[in-house]
C-alpha cells in the first residue's frame, strides 16, 4: 500500500511542477517571483504528500495489528 501511495505522490509532485512551469512560461514575471512560486508549490505538495504517506502508514500498521 505504501508503494502505491508513494507512486501517486510522485506523480502528483511532478505533475504540479509541470503545471507550474507551463503557467510561468506563458507569464512574464521576475526571476525571484518564479523561484518563490516554485518553492511554494513544492513545499505545499510535499507537505500534503507527507500527510498522505503518514495516514497510509497508520492504516497499514493498523491492518497488520488487527491480523
Amino acid at each position: 500500500m505504501i508503494g502505491w501511495v508513494l507512486v501517486g505522490a510522485t506523480i502528483i509532485t511532478y505533475g504540479s511542477n509541470f503545471l507550474a512551469y507551463r503557467y510561468l512560461k506563458k507569464r512574464r514575471s521576475d526571476w525571484f517571483e518564479k523561484i518563490a512560486l516554485y518553492f511554494g508549490v513544492n513545499m505545499s505538495v510535499l507537505f500534503a504528500d507527507g500527510i498522505f504517506l503518514f495516514i497510509a502508514k497508520l492504516i497499514e500498521e493498523g491492518i497488520l495489528l488487527i491480523e
